[in-house]
């Protein structure tokens, strides 16, 4: 009898030994934190697809340009452009001027796009303070097509007219997200005569392969715009004859590369009639 309830004891011991035990190992564990150890930094934007800002209407709308000497040729104030998008936007021969064009195009290359950003801009008698420090309500993007890359090739070289033109509206887009962008392409050269002013001793086969050179970065300009939806202006396609060649008409004589006379008018004419009949600032 005695054994029987000593057995019953150590039983009863060992029970509750195991079962003290367990509820401490229970109580050690801890439910899995929920909680990042981190917290994630807001995704960087990265510009794949242009969607334009509504653009409000007002008294005076200011547009900037970007380019090489081919949008420089136009005057520091867009000449003629200016002359012609006034006279769209007028409503009346004694309205104020409308529209005030600040054209920071200069003989460089795109990767030099920067300079146009952040430097000062002297065209005497102007000064123009860094673009990016300005207000806009439309910047023209240029192809600088007429300054390639040729140091790289050319298949490196337009990727690399891509990656700048990706960082240009990035930047923009950020720093001036309700300004509007527009790309817009210039005259083509003409490919017999290209720089046979100022190049006397280039052969037909080097005036050929130096406008093709140029023509590459005008189209692959044009192919950015249209693969991510930028409003484009395409004064590249309007300025060839029948043939596919640049019309000698918009090409300057003296050097047989810039525009003439009537290819600045040419370009103006096509940069003022799209925004004012795209609505690109409304009237």
């Amino acid at each position: 009898m005695k054994f029987k309830l000593l057995l019953v004891a150590m039983i009863l011991f060992a029970a509750i030994f195991f079962i003290s035990s367990r509820s401490k190992n229970s109580a050690v564990k801890k439910a899995p934190d929920s909680t990042p150890t981190t917290i994630p930094s807001p995704t960087p934007f990265v510009f794949k697809t242009y969607t334009a800002p509504v653009i409000k209407q007002k008294p005076v709308y200011v547009i900037a340009m970007i380019g090489d000497s081919m949008t420089a040729a136009l005057g520091p104030h867009g000449g003629g452009l200016s002359d012609h998008m006034n006279s769209l936007y007028k409503k009346n021969a004694e309205d104020p001027q409308r529209i005030i064009i600040d054209n920071y195009a200069r003989s460089s290359n795109i990767l030099a796009i920067n300079d146009q950003l952040t430097q000062k801009l002297t065209i005497d008698p102007y000064t123009f303070g860094p673009l990016l420090d300005q207000n806009f309500d439309l910047v023209l993007i240029e192809s600088f097509g007429y300054n390639p890359l040729s140091e790289f090739g050319l298949q490196e070289g337009l990727k690399r007219q891509n990656q700048a033109l990706d960082e240009l509206m990035t930047t923009l887009i950020r720093s001036h997200p309700q300004t509007a962008i527009v790309f817009v392409a210039t005259i083509g050269p003409n490919k017999e005569n290209y720089a046979k002013m100022t190049q006397p001793d280039y052969t037909a086969e080097e005036r050929a392969k130096g406008a093709e050179e140029r023509i590459s970065y005008i189209k692959n300009h044009i192919q950015y715009a249209k693969d991510h939806k930028i409003p484009l202006i395409n004064i590249y396609e309007k300025s060839l004859t029948g043939n596919g060649d640049g019309d000698m008409a918009y090409i300057n004589p003296t050097d047989d590369i810039h525009p003439s006379f009537a290819g600045v008018d040419f370009i103006g004419d096509a940069i003022a009639n799209f925004i004012h009949d795209n609505k690109i600032l409304p009237k």
